[in-house]
């Protein structure tokens, strides 16, 4: 994960946030309604992200088994659908 400017100290280390410590820490800072409602929204949000990740994961494997559908016939069918 990227790391900002800001630092926090953690004895005699000093360890840069990331923005996710930054925006939890700025959240903190809305009513427990809204902490709820965002909280909600990210998660919602990360479990998309891990979702996309496993099927992406999922079809890069099954190309490399050689698994997947030639080139030649994703284009022929996408021709004969849109006439191009």
């Amino acid at each position: 994960m990227r790391k900002s400017g800001i630092a926090l100290s953690c004895g005699d280390e000093v360890q840069p946030m990331t923005k996710l410590e930054r925006a939890i820490a700025e959240a903190e800072k809305l009513p427990t309604e809204l902490q709820e409602k965002l909280g909600d929204e990210l998660l919602h949000s990360v479990h998309k992200l891990l979702a996309l990740r496993d099927d992406l994961s999922a079809g890069v494997a099954e190309l490399d088994a050689d698994k997947g559908i030639r080139g030649e016939a994703v284009l022929s069918g996408l021709k004969a659908r849109y006439g191009a």
